[in-house]
């Protein structure tokens, strides 16, 4: 039986590691490394597929394909990280990256990244395409054929911040959906050819 002064010390030392670092007190969501194609990403096509652990998607040239997925609706406040890697970009100045606070495929925004070193965030919303962040170019965005780039959004309140290879890039207010959000990827081909974007380590955590 531990003594009182020893179990104080430990519940100290618990406390602390979690103020200087909150992943500890973070609860896991949502979680894929992409070693195969779960379902709940849908069936494997041409257009995606998994290799490399990389959900990796093609789509066709000058189309656009979002895939929401269908495990479980997530608490609107979370923090998602994933990697994005332009594995061919042919039409480099358009772009791919997650779709967080989706209703549906008909409510949602999307933080997206191009080839050429430029960002921004969509929002879909009465049959609209919205960019209440309007397209930038940012340095802290790795460009070109290969290039890989760390992508983390959080979200709290009406409030979403978004960082690129651990460089906080954006903060923008919106309006998530109620009883919880649904998580996704986008990613976008353009009238020069095909582009094909693998993403890889998505995880989601709530504070």
């Amino acid at each position: 039986m531990l003594k009182p002064k020893v179990t104080v010390l430990l519940l100290a030392v618990t406390l602390l590691l979690a103020a200087v670092n909150p992943c500890l007190a973070a609860k896991m969501v949502f979680e894929d490394n992409f070693a195969t194609l779960d379902p709940s990403w849908g069936s494997p096509s041409a257009v995606m597929n998994v290799k490399d652990g990389k959900l990796v998607i093609t789509p066709e040239k000058n189309t656009t394909q979002t895939i929401l997925n269908q495990a479980n609706v997530l608490p609107n406040d979370m923090e998602a990280s994933f990697s994005l890697t332009f594995i061919k970009a042919t039409a480099p100045t358009w772009g791919s990256g997650l779709v967080f606070w989706a209703k549906d495929y008909d409510e949602y925004y999307a933080v997206l990244l191009n080839a050429q070193g430029w960002f921004g965030v969509q929002r879909h919303v009465s049959n609209r395409y919205l960019l209440p962040v309007a397209w930038r170019e940012s340095d802290a965005i790795k460009k070109g054929d290969g290039a890989e780039n760390q992508v983390k959004v959080v979200t709290k309140g009406n409030t979403a911040t978004i960082f690129i290879n651990g460089k906080e890039v954006i903060s923008l207010k919106g309006q998530p959906p109620q009883g919880g959000s649904l998580i996704g990827l986008k990613a976008a081909s353009g009238p020069e050819g095909t582009n094909t974007v693998g993403f890889a380590n998505l995880q989601v955590s709530q504070p």
